[in-house]
């Protein structure tokens, strides 16, 4: 994705869950590598279907699981299967023109527009598993579905989700919800 005008960064979302779940006292099922992709990826889905604009600017890609973002999973995958209480993403920062002039730093918090939205992605999804998600991100006529079918079923290559597929996707849901 080209935007340079998205708001927040993949790495800002999945710590602004992390550090959601780690103020939530409540009763659910904590996050692990699964859910934390996932509620990534329904953040960037339903802030399409609301702006029209992208919430970060990485791309969303077609996994064996369901829809990831590569630069979390770089992040998190030492996690495997077990809660992520401590971790957090970071971002690659060039610094300079030398090839080796970058900086590895925790991204900025999202603004409080961006967190609020957050919040409430997060009290929608968290009663749920990362397995749960992932199984409602292979249903018929999900982002992750259509571009499972165009490839013959075969996501091997991890192919990326185009997020205008992503928009459309999600922006009839929202037409159809605000419909029912």
């Amino acid at each position: 994705m080209t935007s340079s005008s998205a708001p927040t960064s993949a790495a800002a979302v999945a710590n602004a869950f992390l550090d959601l779940q780690a103020a939530d006292s409540g009763n659910f099922p904590r996050i692990d590598q699964m859910k934390l992709y996932k509620l990534v990826f329904y953040a960037q889905a339903w802030w399409l279907a609301q702006k029209d604009t992208p919430l970060f600017e990485e791309d969303v890609y077609a996994w064996p699981w369901g829809p990831v973002v590569r630069e979390i999973y770089g992040d998190f995958k030492s996690a495997g299967r077990d809660p992520i209480t401590h971790q957090r993403a970071t971002t690659i920062t060039k610094t300079g023109t030398s090839l080796l002039d970058f900086r590895i730093s925790k991204p900025q918090p999202p603004n409080e527009e961006v967190m609020s939205f957050l919040k409430q992605t997060w009290d929608v999804h968290k009663p749920f598993t990362g397995i749960a998600l992932s199984n409602a991100t292979h249903a018929p006529g999900e982002p992750w579905t259509i571009i499972k079918d165009l490839h013959d079923g075969d996501l091997s290559d991890k192919p990326l989700i185009p997020v205008e597929v992503i928009r459309d996707v999600f922006k009839g849901k929202l037409v159809a919800s605000r419909q029912a």
